[in-house]
């Protein structure tokens, strides 16, 4: 996707303001992707939740029309303090900043947002509030918040099957399956969730995840579940 031709550009940050005009005049959707920093475990890079939902809204905006907002990597709630590499920020001040792109969307234009976050408790932390604020505000725009596992046959999790797989499909080169080889060959069913966060698992090649064991991950689960995404925010954003 980062051969994209200037004219099928769909990233804001990189398009002139002509260019985003004429986008807005096409198809007046603005996708914001939101995720954290936080362990993902052995396999994946630390930015999953945004980078995920980056290349999701990426290629919605390429089937449908619309923009896509530069990712933002700040997640609130969900714990995962004790875990390497996790950084978290307070609520409030994100509920201040979406609040304000809301606002700033609408005077630029732009008839709906889709709210998109791979890092889960950021809709309930600060989607939710913001949108509220924003409509006590005046604002009219439609808002569209959402997680993908709140998408009926869409699957989700920590790290594990599902994430693994998202970032198959759609960054496969971030994913290292083969650092989850260890001494536990025991990877359970295909429908088997687990939560290996405590840290009593640290030694367990699948320490911080919560799922499907993501050793049972594949590209094509990932496809098949960025497709059904993508035809529900289709319909959403369309009206449909």
């Amino acid at each position: 996707m980062g051969n994209k031709s200037s004219e099928s550009e769909v990233r804001l940050e990189r398009l002139r303001p002509k260019q985003i005009e004429k986008a807005i005049g096409e198809m007046p959707a603005i996708y914001v992707p939101c995720g954290s920093i936080e362990w993902h475990g052995r396999q994946n890079p630390v930015g999953l939740d945004a980078l995920k939902a980056q290349q999701q809204l990426m290629l919605l905006a390429g089937r449908i029309g619309g923009l896509v907002y530069p990712p933002i990597f700040l997640g609130a709630g969900g714990g995962h303090l004790e875990f390497q590499h996790t950084f978290m920020v307070a609520a409030d001040p994100m509920i201040s900043v979406m609040t304000d792109l809301l606002t700033g969307f609408e005077r630029d234009g732009f008839k709906t947002a889709v709210l998109l976050s791979g890092h889960y408790p950021n809709k309930m932390q600060y989607f939710e509030k913001a949108t509220e604020i924003y409509r006590r505000q005046g604002g009219s725009m439609r808002v569209i918040g959402l997680v993908e596992s709140e998408v009926e046959d869409v699957g989700g999790d920590h790290a594990a099957l599902y994430e693994t797989s998202y970032m198959m499909h759609l960054i496969p080169e971030l994913v290292g399956l083969s650092e989850l080889a260890g001494r536990d060959e025991d990877i359970g069913g295909l429908k088997e969730r687990r939560n290996w966060m405590d840290p009593a698992h640290e030694s367990h090649p699948c320490y911080g995840i919560v799922g499907i064991d993501p050793r049972r991950a594949s590209a094509n689960i990932g496809k098949v579940n960025t497709e059904r995404l993508l035809s529900f925010l289709s319909d959403a954003v369309l009206g449909r």
